[in-house]
């Protein structure tokens, strides 16, 4: 059987403390005034020191250099212990001490916290030891007890968060890509349907209080379709101002063709219906931030035909 803890231990990564690192945490941990949370924010700003280093050093970004980061008045409820990776998101550095066997998680909600990285500090205050991760927990749901036993290697921390940069750089190149391609081409504003303004190649179809609907005739492999969307606004539960759209494809005057194909731009990938048999319509519906980009493509065979709109 194996000693969860002792493989945990060996896997733990070794790191120096510099006098610097020292100096630095003092002098922070001294605008507090209670000695206890003194100790406390000195042994975090260690653990944060050590922790953006070491990422430093394996080639990720982190951002230590916000001014308010090293202000006390500007972070009175908090424990000062995160670490910000940009693009990825932020590690809290949590100190254990030898022999702890389990950890109290905070229940505090970071939309952007990637998780919990343990660091334990040697008593010479010379060197600490990156020990391993808990990924971020919905604290209504998880439990805040951890045992140092469950957690994750620094290892499967590295792997994860090279997986997140990947994705990240990915999903950057390909809204890129996307605002290149829209520099290039006619761009329909939706927004503007709301405000009774139309472009003179669509066809308004419906007005209401709260939707407008336009249509445009579109040739494609020696026939006609009638592309048609209809636009409303709303907001989240989050007071975010959103754009609903619904896409409705359909031929001019009979069913549209067996493999027809409509697409449209899905976060980082591409969503398609397919007509598979005769059908009357294709419809998409689509819930867009307000000012993004997208479009629709319209394919029959190797005939294809993209619009473009800014919701």
């Amino acid at each position: 059987m194996t000693d969860k803890p002792n493989v945990l231990w060996e896997l733990a990564i070794p790191f120096p403390i510099t006098a610097s690192f020292r100096h630095q945490a003092r002098a922070y941990a001294s605008q507090y005034f209670v000695p206890e949370v003194q100790t406390r924010i000195y042994f975090n700003t260690l653990a944060v020191l050590v922790a953006d280093a070491y990422f430093r050093l394996l080639g990720f970004k982190t951002n230590l250099t916000k001014p308010e980061r090293w202000n006390a008045l500007h972070r009175l409820w908090s424990e000062a212990n995160e670490l910000e990776l940009p693009g990825l998101g932020s590690l809290e550095c949590w100190v254990i001490a030898p022999g702890q066997q389990s950890v109290t998680l905070p229940t505090e909600h970071w939309s952007d916290r990637i998780g919990y990285l343990f660091v334990a500090i040697a008593s010479s205050e010379t060197s600490a030891t990156l020990v391993g991760f808990l990924p971020a927990i919905d604290a209504e749901t998880a439990e805040t007890e951890a045992a140092i036993a469950d957690l994750q290697s620094i290892d499967d921390l590295i792997d994860e968060l090279a997986q997140q940069e990947a994705s990240s750089l990915a999903k950057t190149a390909q809204t890129n890509d996307l605002t290149r391609e829209f520099s290039e081409k006619q761009i329909t504003y939706l927004r503007n349907w709301l405000n009774n303004v139309y472009a003179t190649d669509w066809q308004l179809s419906m007005r209401d209080l709260s939707t407008s609907t336009c249509k445009k005739k579109i040739q494609l492999a020696g026939q006609v379709f009638e592309m048609q969307l209809s636009v409303s606004q709303t907001v989240s539960p989050n007071q975010d101002e959103l754009m609903l759209v619904r896409v409705v494809v359909q031929g001019e005057n009979a069913s549209l063709p067996k493999g027809m194909q409509v697409s449209v731009p899905d976060e980082s990938n591409i969503y398609t219906e397919t007509a598979n048999e005769a059908a009357d319509l294709i419809s998409i519906p689509l819930e867009l931030a307000l000012g993004e980009e997208f479009w629709v493509e319209l394919r029959l065979g190797e005939s294809v035909s993209r619009e473009y709109f800014i919701a």
